[in-house]
């Protein structure tokens, strides 16, 4: 009789069954979520490139990542944001569009890496911009490039539209030229 109970093979098949009911446990939290959820966050909208999950997933993100409406800021839903950008990868590679909604799936499903089992999605506002906030701060290297240049993708395509360039006091890349002072005319 072998005094020690845990012999390689046990551990092995030990070590197996934890692995499968952690693989069933993430494959469970990350399945679905549902069409419907998914087209709520951007009713109207058809994806190009982008499925509608990670179109909507898009879409919450920019809310919190772009200046929300005001009165000289028409929002990122008025400036459709996040069908912007997937139309822009239409013209772009199969690898940046894969490296794209690889950093939405990140972004979706990231919180379980810190044992959060709610999708970015289903969290409040609030919660939304401290996840976005320890992403960007707290978070691993691969994290960190996903917010990162999420935030980039959001913020270009946001000011891209000319209905944001009142707020921040821009008139646009062919200014008109102001009047001089003084009328040097010869009457």
């Amino acid at each position: 009789m072998n005094p020690n109970p845990l012999t390689r093979r046990r551990f092995l098949v030990a070590g197996g069954v934890v692995g499968a009911a952690l693989a069933a446990g993430s494959a469970l939290l990350m399945r679905g979520g549902g069409d419907a959820h998914y087209a709520s966050l951007l009713p109207g909208a058809t994806p190009r490139v982008l499925s509608r999950k990670e179109l909507g997933v898009l879409a919450a993100f920019c809310d919190r990542a772009c200046p929300p409406e005001g009165e000289d800021d028409p929002g990122p839903r008025k400036t459709r944001v996040a069908e912007r950008i997937d139309k822009e990868l239409t013209f772009h590679t199969p690898k940046m569009q894969a490296d794209v909604k690889a950093a939405l799936l990140l972004l979706e499903h990231g919180g379980v890496l810190h044992l959060q089992s709610t999708r970015f999605t289903r969290l409040p506002a609030d919660e939304q911009d401290a996840y976005l906030t320890r992403m960007g701060i707290d978070g691993n290297a691969l994290e960190r490039q996903v917010f990162a240049n999420l935030k980039l993708l959001a913020i270009f395509f946001h000011y891209c539209d000319e209905r944001t360039w009142k707020g921040i006091h821009y008139e646009g890349p062919f200014a008109a030229r102001k009047a001089p002072a003084a009328d040097s005319r010869v009457s």
